[in-house]
């Protein structure tokens, strides 16, 4: 029997919060697939790579992640401020190619629908415990 419980997170989107979310569920043991719709991770970020972020690296980088990249990742300088293309090439991109991550992730994958198995939208009744059915489109297909 599928339940909720023996199913893998679900994690929508490669950018710095769905693989700092990735790294998180890893230190926790938890099974996880990471669907991003873009050809590589940070796709979103990419396109505005030409523009400097607000907030330094101290508080872009998720310590669960840093932790995951170890000591042969050259962490950027603290209160130095990335540029979105600083963030995917120093960041994003080596976290992506850790092992646990890597097989997880999912490019060109579309997330088109999140229900609830078995339930519509006016059932409330045992809905918590209903697992979630993803749909997604691939270049395969959906």
């Amino acid at each position: 029997m599928t339940t909720a419980s023996t199913l893998p997170v679900v994690v929508v989107g490669a950018g710095p919060v769905g693989l700092a979310a990735a790294a998180n569920l890893i230190e926790r043991e938890m099974p996880f697939v990471i669907l991003e719709a873009g050809s590589m991770v940070g796709s979103s970020v990419a396109q505005w790579g030409h523009i400097q972020m607000f907030s330094p690296w101290r508080y872009t980088i998720d310590e669960a992640s840093a932790r995951l990249l170890g000591e042969k990742w050259s962490r950027p300088a603290a209160d130095s401020y990335p540029f979105g293309a600083d963030l995917v090439k120093d960041y994003l991109a080596p976290l992506a190619e850790v092992p646990a991550i890597a097989a997880g992730l999912r490019l060109g994958t579309t997330v088109t629908s999140v229900t609830r198995k078995g339930m519509d939208r006016s059932q409330s009744k045992q809905r918590d415990g209903a697992p979630f059915v993803v749909t997604v489109d691939t270049a395969s297909g959906p």
